[in-house]
This record gives C-alpha cells, sequence and structure tokens, in this order.
C-alpha cells in the first residue's frame, strides 16, 4: 500500500435545483407577420397564485364550468394559467395569445414543463425516473378490513 496515494471519496455531486423563476426565449411570428423576439419570465406560483388561476379561468369562462365544451375549458385554463405564470406579460404576448392556440398552448406547456421541473428537482430526481412519487403516507393505526 502506498500511504500517498489515499484519497478521500469524491463527494456525490449535488443535485441541480430548479430556479422558482426563469427566463424563457421566445420567438414567434404573429398571423399579421409581425416578428417578436422577447424574453418571459415564468415564476412557479405559491398557493394564492394557483388559487387565482382557478378564479381567473371561471370569470374567463363567465358561465358554468360544465356548460363549456372540453376545447373552451383547455383555452380558458390556458389563459388563466399564463397570466399568472408569466410575470410582466407583453402587450403582443397579451395579445396573440387569446387569438393564437398555438403560442396559448405553446407557452402554456412551457410553464407546465417548468413547474414539473422545479417541483421534482427539490428530490434530487430528473428526467430518468418520472414515476417516483414525492409523497408518501401511511398511517401507523391503518385499519385492514377484515373477509
Amino acid at each position: 500500500m502506498d500511504l500517498r496515494e489515499i484519497k478521500a471519496p469524491e463527494p456525490a455531486p449535488a443535485a441541480v435545483l430548479i430556479p422558482r423563476e426563469v427566463r424563457l426565449n421566445v420567438s414567434y411570428v404573429a398571423p399579421d407577420g409581425t416578428r417578436h423576439d422577447d424574453v418571459l419570465i415564468s415564476r412557479i406560483p405559491d398557493g394564492d397564485g394557483r388559487t387565482a388561476i382557478d378564479r381567473r379561468a371561471a370569470i374567463l369562462a363567465g358561465v358554468t364550468w360544465s356548460q363549456l365544451s372540453d376545447y373552451a375549458q383547455a383555452r380558458f385554463s390556458a389563459l388563466a394559467t399564463i397570466s399568472v405564470y408569466l410575470i410582466g406579460l407583453p402587450d403582443w404576448v397579451n395579445q396573440w395569445a387569446q387569438e393564437d392556440d398555438e403560442l396559448l398552448f405553446s407557452l402554456r406547456e412551457e410553464v407546465e414543463r417548468h413547474a414539473l421541473a422545479w417541483f421534482r428537482s427539490a428530490t434530487g430526481e430528473g428526467d430518468g425516473d418520472a414515476t417516483a412519487s414525492r409523497v408518501l403516507i401511511s398511517a401507523s393505526d391503518a385499519h385492514t378490513p377484515t373477509r
């Protein structure tokens, strides 16, 4: 054994945490031919923000949710979602997200991807194990039915 070659084990790499707020580089060509290149800020909402999404969707709907088609529900939900997630919404996003479903659903998909990554990053999990749960619950006095 050579004492000069004794080394401490390498520390395990620290989990990469996703920030609550990220910058999204967006390039968009509007139906009128205008090109928009902008940086949008996506921030994961807190509990009040999540409630605001539901309230805004209801306000947008203007009718009982069950009266809406699935498509209308998806649109109103997406509009409410991006209105909360995207901080300092530029005028062009405000206008075109209401008119152009490709822009609307692309923005919603990206902010939801950010949210999923943010919640999963706390466990140090990456893309490898999409089925692992962050919440495990068991009761010490669980009732076991008899047969």
